[in-house]
């Protein structure tokens, strides 16, 4: 007896189908997203929607950008139904009354104690005393900075003078001698480096992972309790496109769009400022999930708790979303 192949190949494409992320013909999920315009926040909403990665996830991402405070709370109004935020802002606002989860991460903390390369000093201990530059109290930078004293003993705010600036002013400072040491973040602090009157003293991602066991995250996808609870699907996609577009960036295959979007990003200009940028790109953005990782974080976070930089809300664990 002769068998058709027709239903086989009928069987082969259903499965095929069925098992890709988008079906043909599938309407895709818009979702608005707040996050920054700017550096590597920027830069991973601009990867994804340039590689068509939120389309492959079934979901449509528009990007509503703002600056870090706005984009948490556009979340709790309701103007987006995710936001890049830090794990330290996902505490403040479970603490005043808008349930927050955690659902994938993005960046970590990539931010460094840097002094002039002629400077004696030969660890963070050594600047007990001296004028630095930091950034506002309620920001991440600061609370990471805070966190690393009182692992040696210190705090952040008797032991040193502290001079609160935003990013230009830092960078002004130190390079006015007016303080020791700056507090300063990616891509900033390669291109101070590569001046060749400046070197990082502490790298914070090393200090913290050394301490608790990862590097502490500065960037996570943050959406509300109901929204995690009532669409798992949408949870998956928008988990799916990043860790899609991190896995990229990790393996270098972003390389031509990293170069074409350096200067309008990250303002970096000549070859080794790219090359250096792109190393630097690739190391700071957080590939890491799960039990383990939660724990290290919460760690992180329970430290700012002890020092009244941030407010106890009970179990931390309920922040994650396996």
């Amino acid at each position: 007896m002769k068998i058709s192949a027709l239903p086989v190949l009928v069987a082969l494409f259903l499965s095929i189908t069925t098992n890709s992320p988008v079906q043909a013909g599938q309407a895709l999920q818009p979702v608005n997203i707040a996050t920054s315009a700017a550096g590597q926040s920027g830069y991973i909403a601009a990867l994804i929607e340039n590689k068509g990665i939120d389309v492959k996830h079934g979901i449509k991402i528009t990007n509503m950008m703002m600056d870090f405070t706005e984009a948490a709370n556009a979340v709790k109004l309701g103007r987006t139904i995710a936001s890049a935020m830090q794990p330290s802002t996902a505490v403040n606002l479970v603490k005043s009354g808008t349930d927050i989860r955690l659902v994938t991460p993005q960046i970590w903390s990539g931010n460094s104690w840097v002094v002039r390369k002629d400077a004696s000093y030969k660890s963070f201990s050594d600047l007990k005393g001296k004028k630095i530059g930091n950034f506002a109290r309620v920001t991440g930078a600061y609370f990471f900075s805070a966190v690393i004293a009182k692992e040696k003993k210190l705090d952040i705010e008797k032991d040193f003078q502290n001079v609160p600036a935003e990013t230009g002013a830092l960078i002004a400072l130190l390079e006015r001698g007016e303080v020791e040491a700056i507090n300063m973040f990616e891509p900033h602090t390669t291109r101070l480096v590569m001046s060749g009157k400046y070197r990082v003293l502490t790298d914070f991602d090393v200090e913290l992972e050394h301490i608790f066991g990862a590097p502490p995250l500065k960037s996570s996808v943050g959406m509300l309790k109901e929204t995690v609870e009532k669409q798992p699907a949408l949870v998956k996609a928008i988990r799916g496109a990043y860790t899609e577009a991190v896995q990229m960036i990790k393996k270098g295959q972003d390389e031509d769009f990293f170069r074409s979007k350096a200067k309008e990003l990250f303002n970096l200009s000549t070859p080794q400022e790219v090359a250096a940028g792109m190393k630097q790109n690739k190391a700071n953005f957080a590939d890491k999930w799960g039990d383990a990782f939660f724990q290290s974080q919460n760690k992180i976070l329970q430290s700012g708790i002890s020092l009244g930089l941030l407010p106890n809300i009970g179990d931390l664990n309920n922040l994650w979303v396996k």
